[in-house]
């Protein structure tokens, strides 16, 4: 589940492909809604574990952005998400090679008949 988030610059990485996605018109309202619960746990007093207990209370803070970042990004449409990666020159380690677009840059020749 958190295969995304291995270290400090993809966590940063998948922060701006958040935004950008939040941003975007086509990315379903529950995958918003979801984002928007996620920054509002993060900015609320109210906390699972007390942030004054030294290193739980700053660890449930991470687990909660991780996994709704997470969830966010599984919500919104797969090929959206892979569209915003391709534009911030970002890709996935787990990501698998997308059969859209394969052929960009190369020539396609075919033969073509009328049918009638």
């Amino acid at each position: 589940m958190f295969e995304r988030f291995k270290s400090l610059p993809q966590i940063w990485r998948t922060g701006r492909l958040a935004l950008r996605l939040v941003r975007d018109p086509r990315v379903p309202t529950a995958a918003k809604l979801l984002f928007g619960a996620t920054v509002l746990y993060m900015l609320s007093p109210i906390d699972i574990v007390p942030d004054w207990i030294p290193v739980l209370g700053q660890a449930d803070d991470l687990v909660v952005l991780m996994a709704g970042l997470n969830l966010f990004l599984r919500a919104c449409p797969k090929w959206l998400v892979e569209e915003h990666e391709d534009a911030l020159g970002t890709v996935r380690d787990d990501r698998q090679p997308s059969t859209m677009g394969s052929c960009r840059g190369q020539t396609v020749d075919g033969d073509f008949q009328r049918i009638r």
